[in-house]
């Protein structure tokens, strides 16, 4: 299959022509990671459903690490997949990679100043493409992050065609069937502060103890942690946005991932800012930035909390919650 003679599979838009910027290289390094196993069922479940030919949109795409295992899975298979994300670091990430295959298309998200808000997938997917057929969409560790999600998934269902199907995931879903053992990933941010605090108060980094009976800053650095990683939802209200819109079929199962502890420390001290911004400050809250001190302190901190939040353990099991469903 070959995208409709109007559309372009690389927009002329700035983000396109900026250098691959060192933030998102350094993110793209997850794919390494143990917990990465959560794409394998993803994959699986695509494979199984799509037909050559097919056009899937991956929302919230990022630097196409999703796509990147279809592609190996598929071959030279003819399957058009549209990379869709709201950062534009990402998406040239993915263009680097993809450009040359013309199988893979790229469109952002923008936020929308005026409106205070994100572009809807309807808003940015051209009527070309949505006349020629819109067969799945998947959407992967991504929608514990959207704050309309109603609004998100009605997107969904106009751009798609009668028929076709979501496949949504994310190990930050509370899941009533989970394991005791099992964590919500995101939820390790939380317990990770809470020691870190308990290590301060106890003595140890003693040049940033008076910052805990600051009330008011404190407050302000929770409010910035929950920006970064928010409060855990359950299962039932994806499932309810979902049916709300007028998705039917919908169905959750489980997977028990293994996670090694090291690399999720790798990937929450690249937002070590939004984990343990109270150690040393943060420009947008201090209105200066931190001292390079301080940046060391915080990610020696945090590595240490995570320890001994999972008792030394090198490894530690999450539960990753997957939803499907149908348009009529």
């Amino acid at each position: 299959m070959t995208w409709p003679q109007a559309f372009k599979r690389i927009p002329a838009a700035s983000w396109a022509q900026r250098p691959v910027g060192s933030f998102a290289l350094h993110y793209d390094t997850v794919e390494n990671h143990g917990w990465y196993a959560n794409l394998e069922p993803t994959v699986e479940q695509l494979d199984s459903f799509l037909q050559a030919g097919q056009t899937l949109i991956d929302y919230s795409g990022g630097t196409g690490i999703l796509t990147e295992r279809l592609l190996q899975r598929w071959g030279n298979r003819d399957q058009n997949i549209l990379i869709v994300d709201s950062s534009p670091k990402f998406l040239r990430l993915a263009l680097d990679k993809f450009e040359s295959d013309p199988r893979v298309a790229f469109r952002r998200i923008r936020f929308l100043r005026d409106e205070k808000r994100l572009q809807h997938l309807h808003e940015v997917v051209p009527t070309s493409l949505r006349e020629s057929g819109v067969h799945a969409l998947v959407s992967t560790n991504a929608i514990h992050l959207y704050n309309q999600l109603e609004q998100t998934a009605s997107s969904w269902y106009q751009v798609l065609r009668p028929g076709s199907r979501i496949f949504i995931q994310s190990g930050n879903i509370d899941h009533p069937g989970r394991n005791a053992d099992e964590w919500i990933i995101d939820d390790t941010v939380h317990h990770l502060h809470r020691t870190a605090v308990d290590i301060v108060r106890s003595g140890a980094y003693e040049a940033y103890r008076h910052h805990l009976d600051d009330e008011k800053r404190m407050a302000a650095y929770d409010a910035l942690r929950h920006k970064y990683f928010l409060p855990v939802r359950p299962s039932s209200h994806y499932i309810n946005s979902l049916q709300q819109v007028g998705f039917v079929d919908l169905q959750t199962t489980t997977s028990r991932i293994e996670a090694h502890r090291n690399d999720w420390a790798d990937f929450l001290c690249a937002y070590h800012e939004g984990v343990l911004g109270w150690i040393g400050g943060v420009e947008k809250i201090e209105g200066t930035p931190p001292t390079d001190q301080a940046v060391q302190d915080r990610i020696s901190l945090l590595r240490t909390a995570l320890s001994q939040v999972f008792e030394n353990r090198k490894t530690f099991f999450c539960c990753w919650t997957y939803i499907t469903g149908r348009r009529p």
